[in-house]
Parts: C-alpha cells; sequence; structure tokens
C-alpha cells in the first residue's frame, strides 16, 4: 500500500495492523509507506449483522484480515473460491470486476480490495432489487 493517503476527520478512528487508532481534534492527512500495513477506516467497516449477500460476505472477510481476526493463509483459498462463484454473476456487467479484485487479494492490498469490493456491492444491490420486482412483474403479465 505504498502512498495510501488516508484524509481523516477530527476524532475518526482507523486500524492500522490490528491495532485501533483515532485522530486528534483537527482533520489530518495520513500516509501509509508501509506496503504490508493492514488499514481499515472505521467508518468503513461493516458490522456482522449487515453480512446478507455474498459480496458482503467477501468484503466482511476481508475486513476480518485487516483487523487480525481471521487469518489471511486460513481464509484467502475461501475468500477467492467465493470471488470465482461471483464472477458467474458479474462477468456480463463487467468482465473485469471479479479479476481485479482478485489482482489486489494476491498481492495483498486488502484497503484497495475494500473499496472496490464498495463499488461491487452497489452493483448487487441493484441486481437484487430488479430480482426482486421479476415476481411482481410477471404476476401483473398474467393478470393482464
Amino acid at each position: 500500500m505504498s502512498g495510501l493517503v488516508l484524509k481523516l476527520a477530527a476524532g475518526e478512528r482507523f486500524v492500522v495492523n490490528g491495532a485501533t487508532l483515532e485522530n486528534g481534534d483537527k482533520p489530518s492527512t495520513v500516509r501509509v509507506v508501509d506496503d504490508n500495513a493492514r488499514i481499515l477506516r472505521c467508518r468503513d467497516a461493516m458490522k456482522p449483522q449487515e453480512v446478507d449477500t455474498p459480496t458482503k460476505r467477501v468484503y466482511y472477510a476481508i475486513q476480518l484480515i485487516i483487523t487480525g481476526d481471521l487469518n489471511e493463509a486460513d481464509v484467502l483459498p475461501a475468500i477467492l473460491e467465493e470471488c470465482a462463484r461471483l464472477d458467474d454473476v458479474f462477468e456480463t456487467i463487467d468482465r473485469k470486476l471479479l479479476s481485479v479484485l482478485r489482482s489486489m487479494l494476491d498481492r495483498g492490498n486488502f484497503y484497495s480490495a475494500l473499496c472496490h469490493l464498495r463499488n461491487i456491492i452497489a452493483i448487487e444491490a441493484e441486481l437484487l432489487k430488479v430480482a426482486s420486482l421479476k415476481p411482481q412483474f410477471a404476476e401483473q403479465a398474467q393478470v393482464a
């Protein structure tokens, strides 16, 4: 993550290599120069009760690697396997969506992977919304 720049609000909390830190009284910018640092802004953290879709499960697992609650070597193969399953869903939308994510994970760029996953989660939400409307449209078509 060489060169990662975090803009932090006053009092904002963030996790670095499993330790929770809090910014001071003024907004600030922090530049992370260590490629191996694992960073998570607490405002980007997902709560367990929010994990209700396959993409969110991937996000949460990566988050737990960053915080040190899961061991990368133990769970990364399962995360990559889940990405392969998600590829079937998202490849018609954007073929590179999941390959970019897998590349980030392979390089250990977990913060970037979370940022990328937020975009995928938004697409997933739209797909789920459309899927929930399909039965309603089918019902209306039978009535007409």
